[in-house]
């Protein structure tokens, strides 16, 4: 993920999305179908399909 939004894939980098990841599966934004594999959660509008 760290290299898709193109950042610098070193450990510090990919820890600290990882992180910011869990906060949105928290708040019920982004869904966890295995551990590490993130999506948008069903109901969350994806590019563009924002008001």
């Amino acid at each position: 993920m760290a290299a898709v939004v193109g950042m610098d894939v070193v450990p510090a980098r990919v820890e600290a999305l990882r992180s910011k990841a869990k906060r949105l599966v928290a708040r019920g934004w982004v869904a966890e179908s295995a551990p590490g594999r993130f999506t948008l959660a069903l109901g969350v509008a994806g590019p563009g399909g924002g008001s």
